[in-house]
């Protein structure tokens, strides 16, 4: 019995210790329940967090949904006025392209315009400097005529002198000796140097070749006045020729005013509904700006299309500023010459 009851104290402490262990354990067990009991509920609050948040998120998504909606109206409407404007762009292109092909005929004709206009100018200085020329020539030749007339009464003078003494000599015709003294004075007097028959006869033929190139001037200078006023007609016709086209190149212009004023007009109004459209994009991106699991696409959005309106206006803003280009040029035109020396009126509105 001893035995038995001392191996039963053994197994009893051995229980007893073992029991111990187990409290132990379950003191252990019970702490990790406490811990596990505070995960579970701070968890909790986790979730009923997110279930929130994910309700917020769900009537986010339904606003955005609605807009989304309304941007594929205003999307829808703005393809209706983009087909619009597509064709009012290509009537004005139509429009445009024969007035710029008219346009440069007109600059090719006011070129040559110019060209006949600076020939002609060359034509009066030459006519100018001929008959500055000619007017030399007849001043000089009119101050040998009035030195030759002064020579012809300086003759005269003398030969009435000579007519006087003679005929004071033939009253001495029955005296003699004094008549032979008399023609000796006369001689003495009058006759100084043997070649006066060559001097006359020289100056006989100086006054012929004077009077023939007198004629010969006279003619030229009726016939250059004849060519002036000729010249001057046809100049004063293609000036009011001239005046006319450049008329019809203002008219033109202004029409070209016109119809880039309207372009500008729709080119204005794409880019507000562009702007406007942009600052909706934009506020969509910054609204459904989240992480990218819970990022949700925006289906029905015609990026494509925006990209193609944003092309037609950028095309438009160069078909405004080509016309803008145009129309300074029309009006930066060099000023055309008239043949009295003054300008014409330049080709401004």
């Amino acid at each position: 019995l001893r035995g038995e009851t001392g191996i039963m104290r053994k197994k009893f402490s051995s229980l007893q210790k073992e029991i111990e262990d187990r409290n132990a354990d379950i003191e252990k067990l019970k702490l990790e329940h406490q811990k596990l009991q505070g995960i579970i509920k701070s968890l909790e609050k986790d979730i009923t967090g997110l279930k929130k948040e994910i309700q917020e998120r769900d009537e986010t998504i339904q606003d955005k949904e609605k807009r989304i909606y309304d941007l594929k109206k205003k999307n829808q409407e703005l393809e209706k006025f983009k087909f619009v404007l597509d064709y009012k762009i290509k009537d004005l292109k139509k429009q445009i392209e024969p007035r710029e092909n008219e346009i440069r005929e007109k600059k090719e004709q006011i070129e040559e315009m110019e060209a006949e206009l600076e020939h002609f100018h060359k034509q009066n200085s030459q006519l100018e400097l001929n008959i500055t020329e000619l007017r030399q020539k007849l001043k000089a030749t009119d101050h040998e005529m009035r030195k030759e007339v002064q020579k012809v009464r300086n003759v005269e003078a003398v030969i009435k002198r000579f007519k006087t003494d003679l005929h004071d000599c033939v009253g001495l015709i029955q005296e003699p000796k004094q008549l032979k003294n008399c023609i000796r004075e006369m001689y003495g007097k009058y006759v100084q140097d043997s070649d006066v028959a060559e001097i006359v006869g020289v100056d006989a033929d100086i006054q012929q070749e004077y009077a023939r190139q007198r004629e010969h001037l006279e003619r030229s200078l009726a016939t250059l006045k004849t060519k002036l006023r000729k010249d001057s007609e046809i100049h004063r016709a293609d000036n009011v020729r001239v005046m006319q086209e450049n008329v019809s190149l203002i008219k033109e212009i202004n029409d070209l005013r016109r119809e880039l004023k309207i372009s500008r007009t729709h080119a204005h109004e794409l880019e507000c509904i562009l702007e406007l459209n942009k600052k909706n994009r934009k506020l969509n991106v910054s609204d459904t700006r989240a992480p990218s699991s819970e990022r949700v696409p925006s289906p029905g959005v015609k990026q494509p299309d925006m990209e193609e309106a944003e092309r037609i206006i950028e095309m438009q803003r160069l078909e405004i500023k080509r016309l803008r280009d145009q129309i300074q040029m029309q009006e930066q035109m060099p000023r055309l010459w008239s043949p009295s020396g003054g300008k014409l009126p330049s080709l401004t509105a």
